[in-house]
């Protein structure tokens, strides 16, 4: 079964932050294997020009493909233009996310589920649950 997944790397992390891109920059991908087999390939070929990627959170999907999943993607996230920033080497699935409606959103989430509504602070696996509920 396909899987999508949500990565990120600490160095593009700060290197967006230095940069003032945003310090929440992540990977989204799809995958007919394993996702932590799919991040392990990220490291290996150095994708964007980092080999320090971590899996943020994966979920089954069925029903989508690749293509479905660019679009959906593009469309639902705001993509980093690999032509703009150099540094990122032609990586077009780079998405840099808003951490105010990141933030919203769970607390949003939290509070419709009867739950504390006090802002969390952002943890990587809280961002990929974000992300990944837009997708699918």
């Amino acid at each position: 079964m396909s899987s999508i997944y949500v990565a990120f790397s600490p160095a593009m992390q700060e290197w967006g932050s230095d940069v003032g891109v945003s310090k929440h920059l992540y990977k989204g991908g799809f995958t007919d294997e394993d996702p932590k087999d799919a991040v392990k390939a990220l490291n290996d070929e150095a994708y964007a020009g980092q080999k320090d990627w971590e899996l943020a959170g994966a979920r089954e999907v069925a029903g989508l493909d690749a293509a479905t999943f660019a679009t959906r993607l593009t469309e639902r996230q705001k993509a980093i233009d690999p032509l703009y920033y150099p540094k990122i080497r032609g990586a077009k699935d780079i998405v840099k996310l808003d951490q105010r409606k990141i933030e919203a959103n769970i607390v949003i989430k939290r509070t419709m589920e009867g739950r504390d509504s006090k802002v969390p602070k952002l943890t990587p696996a809280l961002v990929a649950d974000f992300v990944l509920d837009s997708l699918i």
